[in-house]
């Protein structure tokens, strides 16, 4: 039986707190590690879920940071023996270079702390790596890893010595949001980077009156002193303004928020999308926008509709190629009209 998309976040949502029942303590400070403070959107819709996900339990980390500005003395002093959760995604392996090396240090410093990866996509491409990481792991002897696909979570279970958990992304925290007016028929947002999948041909989409293509839309120059004074801005009106950390936590949420509305008002710019990102997909089902998904390089996205059925309702279908999906949503656009004509 098909479901709404509203019906598809709540029973995630509900997944994702009875998987991290017994991960999460209210009372005890925790830390918040790898801020992704770049311009990939999905990134920022991960954090946002995963702060919706603390704030209703009543919890803001003590310490945050991002990869590079990551202090471990600085932690210790703000967490105590705390646990340390660091930020979900797709970059566990190798496929992100820089990933792997800060969870290996951390692993490696603070062994026998409680650390729990949020949910991933496991992807490596030289077996060293992961001999790397397993013995990261398995050093550290307190290790919790969630994973966002079976393939994944297989993969974890035969290489590395710790709890494994199948979980959803963490962006199905977020719930439902508000779906802007359509200005565009159709736009296809795909990627550009090295996790896209075979060449899209998207002549016979952007030859249709009304289709725009986009893949997530670069920042201004200015963003990061804008976001950082707008934080400010707000912690004074609502009287959150604290030290160094408590700082950077709001502007880090600044940053997150901005960045996520500015990826719904993309999708939702056009009345249907087609998308080759994760969180392009997520989104469209958090804003519940029609569309249709392409997979990534290596199974990403349908590892995880596998694994979740993100895809059980009428307004999202993951779709072979190019054409396979205009064709889909033509189907669907007559289908939403013949409903609207008989209404």
């Amino acid at each position: 039986m098909q479901e709404t998309n509203a019906a598809i976040v709540a029973r995630l949502d509900a997944k994702i707190e009875d998987s991290l029942r017994d991960l999460v303590d209210p009372s005890r400070k925790f830390a918040l590690l790898d801020f992704p403070n770049y311009d990939n959107i999905g990134d920022s819709a991960i954090w946002m879920g995963e702060l919706a996900y603390f704030d209703r339990h009543g919890m803001t980390a003590s310490y945050v940071s991002e990869i590079g500005t990551f202090d471990g003395d600085r932690m210790e002093d703000a967490v105590g023996n705390g646990p340390i959760y660091l930020s979900g995604g797709g970059n566990f392996g190798d496929v992100w270079p820089k990933f792997r090396p800060f969870r290996e240090a951390v692993l490696s410093r603070f062994k026998g702390r409680p650390i729990v990866q949020l949910p991933q996509t496991i992807k490596f491409n030289a077996q060293e790596n992961v001999d790397s990481t397993a013995r990261a792991i398995e050093q550290h002897g307190n290790f919790t890893l969630l994973v966002r696909d079976q393939r994944s979570l297989e993969f974890a279970r035969r290489w590395f010595e710790c709890e494994t958990r199948l979980v959803p992304d963490m962006a199905f925290c977020i719930g439902p949001v508000r779906r802007p007016e359509p200005r565009h028929a159709l736009l296809l947002n795909l990627r550009d980077d090295h996790e896209a999948g075979d060449q899209h041909d998207t002549s016979a989409a952007l030859a249709r009156s009304g289709t725009v293509q986009s893949d997530w839309p670069k920042e201004e120059a200015d963003f990061q002193r804008r976001t950082k004074h707008a934080a400010i801005l707000r912690g004074l009106l609502k009287g959150q303004l604290g030290g160094r950390a408590r700082m950077t936590e709001l502007a880090y949420r600044e940053r997150a928020s901005r960045r996520f509305d500015r990826g719904i008002a993309l999708l939702g710019s056009a009345r249907q999308v087609i998308t080759d990102r994760m969180h392009g997909h997520i989104m469209c089902v958090l804003a519940d926008i029609p569309h249709c998904v392409l997979d990534n390089s290596y199974g990403k996205t349908s590892g995880l509709i596998a694994a979740w059925q993100t895809t059980n309702s009428d307004r999202a279908h993951l779709a072979s190629s190019m054409e396979d999906a205009l064709h889909t949503l033509d189907l669907q656009r007559g289908s939403t009209q013949r409903e609207a004509s008989l209404a």
